[in-house]
């Protein structure tokens, strides 16, 4: 069995809400840039993105730029999963494939050894550990 949509809309919205007012604002400029680099195709980096990925770098401490990372990862699982499923084919691949990679960042910004997460549930339950 592998993540549903809806499981990784959640812990999208469960990362989110760790994030301080000016992680969540740093997150959604993010967010905006790169809907905005999508619309013009503009190969990414783009210089919006890349300012904004310089602000978190210096703005934020290690713990919520680890957030942020995981919010990507989990965000382009959802877009891959959403184009997968608009071409007629499952997403389960890509939500899967971007819970396993969150939570190895979450070891990783914690610390901890980067474990060989071998089903997607266990991934799914270390990101719904504290932090």
């Amino acid at each position: 069995m592998g993540v549903e949509r809806l499981e990784l809309v959640e812990l999208i919205e469960g990362e989110v809400a760790k994030l301080s007012p000016q992680g969540r604002d740093l997150w959604e400029m993010l967010e905006l840039a790169a809907e905005d680099a999508s619309e013009q195709a503009i190969p990414p980096p783009n210089p919006k993105t890349r300012a904004v990925f310089r602000r978190i770098s210096e703005e934020l401490p290690p713990e919520e730029q680890g957030i942020i990372e995981r919010l990507i990862e989990l965000s382009v699982g959802l877009e891959g999963s959403d184009v997968a499923e608009g071409q007629g084919r499952t997403g389960e691949r890509q939500r899967n494939r971007a819970v396993i990679l969150a939570a190895r960042i979450k070891d990783r910004t914690a610390g901890l050894q980067t474990e060989p997460y071998g089903t997607p549930e266990e991934a799914v339950a270390r990101l719904k550990e504290p932090e």
